[in-house]
């Protein structure tokens, strides 16, 4: 028996096993139950499955042959290692480490526990990540990595397997250290234990004998294009010796940006590749940034129902009112959709050739507000609590129950926006004067973003209107509307609204955030989501045919 069994304790009592959670050459992971809090965590064991065996049920013995002995003591002091390197580490997607202690006869330590599935598994059932996905968790990952490399520490095992996306926020964590080396100031390795290798994610680098003896980013830079390479094909990457004959192979389908970031970070001679994070961010933040959220702890706050001031009767009729009030009609007419973003739209020329139709109809002049979420739902699921900030850490069907219950309340039929409403709303319908945001070209006049918001929401109507009279249809929070994903199409419709279930795939959200780059935040630029997915920059505006 190699494992401890459920309820076997640690720490006098601590902390009791519940199960195995994975096994590995070096260590087994277990989820158990921290018994003071009642609360879960996960504890690695320091286990060589090949060298250690366990007696007695819970103690680890070695094999008594001094050579054998001198490797386990060898790679007991490099997980020792790693748990101190990861108790360094205050990164909201990197997993924390909260103690470490040897028993019997032993090395342990203890993580916060994610609640989630490996980023692996979600690209096996789903075949493969649409691109918003797939640079939203890349995105996070990379932005993770940043941060260790700031440490002197390289990760050397990015891979799908090794990254989890919490059930909760659908952020990405990632995990594993095992066979990460720390580097001292003059960027030479600390411990000399030879690296562990992952087809198709490992560097050619890093099969050679010190090969990756001295600090550099673009071990891990090879590794997170791999990956990227994964969500967006489905496929295992080709190993560096195959690309080094053959070259990356083409991938169909996927946006030249995406092509270009892989090609520029799996190149095999590692002087071929880029040089650092920062320029991997800029990569895939030309064109397209799908970040949901860049969390700043010091910026962050519970999760908490919002309670002052809101959720009388009187006060929810008036809020009620004031939601009616601010309905604005929009006269309707036609307009390009989409632009360069969307590449599926041009013809031979480069022009956008979806030509749209839009009836007559109102939208919101505001956000939804947390106020206005409370006075509804009777809850508020917010990161950033504000009664005048918008509502977030919504999914798309928590709108859908909140305009039912809307709509039994004043007994009109409000909906989300079509994209198509959404779009000649934002581009000022009738009224437009051809702007990039909504409202301005200069994006600072209209809408927060990553450049001035300090990475949180801000109060709705702080910016300038479009042209319309509305605020906020650029930056502060997405906006879901009602459509499925789906390639626009060549020729003209009239009041689009999206392909039906069975052909789209997720649900759209549009207009940029508070964490976006001013490039993700013109107009045309589309989201792609799952239906049930949240985060701390999505919200929603209200629509109806009804011409008020």
């Amino acid at each position: 028996m190699q494992q401890l069994q459920q309820g076997v304790t640690l720490q006098n009592g601590k902390y009791a096993i519940v199960r195995v959670l994975g096994q590995g050459g070096f260590g087994i992971t277990y989820l158990a139950k921290q018994t003071t809090l009642n609360r879960k965590v996960a504890i690695k064991e320091f286990f060589m499955n090949s060298l250690c065996t366990r007696k007695d049920s819970t103690i680890v013995s070695v094999t008594e042959t001094v050579e054998q002995a001198e490797i386990v003591e060898r790679y007991m002091k490099k997980f020792i290692k790693e748990a101190q390197i990861l108790a360094r580490f205050d990164n909201p997607n990197i997993v924390h480490v909260q103690d470490v202690f040897k028993e019997n006869e032993t090395w342990y330590y203890v993580m916060d526990y994610v609640d989630g599935r490996s980023l692996e598994s979600i690209i096996r059932e789903k075949g493969h990540l649409s691109e918003g996905e797939s640079l939203d968790y890349i995105g996070k990952v990379a932005d993770a990595l940043k941060y260790i490399h700031g440490y002197n520490v390289n990760h050397l095992d990015i891979k799908p397997s090794n990254i989890m996306v919490r059930s909760r926020d659908n952020e990405p964590i990632l995990i594993d250290f095992g066979i990460s080396k720390q580097y001292d100031e003059k960027k030479n390795e600390t411990s000399t234990t030879p690296p562990g290798i992952s087809d198709g994610y490992s560097p050619l680098e890093q099969y050679r004998p010190g090969g990756i003896s001295t600090f550099s980013p673009q071990a891990d830079i090879y590794a997170l294009g791999a990956t990227l390479y994964k969500m967006v094909t489905g496929k295992n990457p080709p190993n560096a010796s195959d690309i080094l004959n053959d070259g990356i192979p083409k991938v169909e389908n996927v946006s030249n940006m995406i092509m270009t970031a892989i090609d520029k970070t799996m190149q095999p001679r590692k002087n071929d590749r880029i040089t650092t994070i920062e320029k991997f961010l800029t990569l895939i933040k030309k064109e397209e940034n799908t970040s949901i959220q860049k969390p700043n702890k010091k910026d962050t706050q519970p999760f908490k129902i919002l309670q002052s001031h809101i959720g009388f009767a009187t006060d929810k009729e008036e809020i009620v009112k004031s939601i009616v009030r601010n309905m604005i009609p929009v006269i309707g007419g036609h307009f390009i959709m989409g632009d360069k973003y969307e590449h599926d739209t041009f013809n031979d020329n480069g022009k956008p050739t979806h030509r749209v139709f839009v009836s007559s109809f109102s939208i919101s002049r505001y956000l939804i507000s947390q106020k206005d979420w409370y006075a509804i739902m009777g809850n508020n699921p917010s990161k950033f609590i504000g009664l005048n900030h918008p509502v977030e850490q919504i999914s798309w069907e928590d709108c859908q129950t909140f305009v039912k219950r809307l709509n039994e309340m004043t007994k009109i039929k409000f909906r989300l926006p079509t994209e198509a409403e959404w779009e000649y709303a934002a581009r000022g319908g009738n009224k437009s004067n051809g702007y990039i945001y909504a409202g301005s070209n200069d994006i600072n006049q209209v809408a927060w973003f990553e450049d001035n918001s300090n990475n949180h929401t801000h109060n709705i109507a702080q910016k300038q209107p479009n042209e319309l009279g509305l605020y906020d249809m650029t930056g502060n929070v997405y906006e879901w509307v009602k459509d499925r994903y789906a390639k626009y199409s060549a020729w003209p419709k009239v009041n689009p609204s999206g392909p039906n279930s069975f052909m789209g795939v997720g649900r759209v959200a549009r207009g940029g955030s508070f964490c976006d780059y001013s490039r993700i935040c013109i107009i045309p630029f589309r989201f792609d989501l799952n239906e049930i997915s949240f985060g701390s920059n999505i919200g929603l505006r209200l629509a109806s045919s009804i011409y008020f």
